[in-house]
């Protein structure tokens, strides 16, 4: 978020906002209408589906933002639950606050715009996944969906859980992975996967 910003004028933002918050291990991080920063600790982005099915998203570290749909607009509702896994110390911006440094820095702002576009390219993998015609073409997806900057993913379940979610046979599962393995698309140790190409 404050990419491209000196020294000096990170704490210039600083002193606008809010001091940090320090929540124990399991409390719920997202509160509405804030966007929050992770200075230290780690959590975990979860959903209920339809049906009340708890779903892992992903999880969440130092620097990242969580809560960013939910500062601008209307819809101040929060759609996921956000666990702390560890101690964690937070910033949280009101929107009051962030439109205050959005004008004064631009640079934040297009910081702001490019985090945004990340996510929405995310989303778009995320429908990718969803919408594949065939198994390995949908497991490919998710997987590249859920990796990190570097192509990793650890999807933290079993193979009949991911078959389950994926709404395919936990045969099929296994033989996609081999067939992606084998045209060296990914490599698969346990629940961890790398992303090769």
């Amino acid at each position: 978020m404050f990419n491209g910003l000196s020294d000096n004028e990170i704490s210039d933002v600083l002193n606008i906002l809010d001091n940090p918050i320090k929540l124990c291990k399991g409390s719920q991080l997202y509160q509405n209408g804030m966007l929050g920063i992770i200075i230290d600790g780690k959590a975990t982005i979860k959903r209920h589906n339809d049906v009340g099915d708890e779903i892992t998203i992903r999880n969440i570290s130092n620097n990242e933002l969580f809560g960013a749909v939910s500062v601008f607009g209307n819809w101040k509702d929060g759609m996921s639950s956000i666990i702390a896994n560890t101690n964690c110390t937070v910033l949280y911006i009101s929107e009051k606050n962030f439109c205050d440094i959005l004008k004064l820095y631009p640079q934040i702002s297009l910081n702001y715009i490019s985090y945004l576009s990340d996510k929405i390219r995310f989303l778009n993998r995320k429908l990718d996944a969803f919408t594949a015609k065939s198994t390995e073409q949908r497991l490919y997806e998710f997987l590249l969906s859920q990796s990190d900057s570097d192509g990793y993913v650890n999807i933290g379940f079993g193979m009949a859980e991911l078959a389950r979610r994926l709404g395919v046979g936990r045969t099929s599962i296994y033989r996609d992975i081999e067939s992606l393995q084998s045209k060296e698309l990914i490599h698969r140790d346990g629940h961890n996967f790398k992303i090769l190409k």
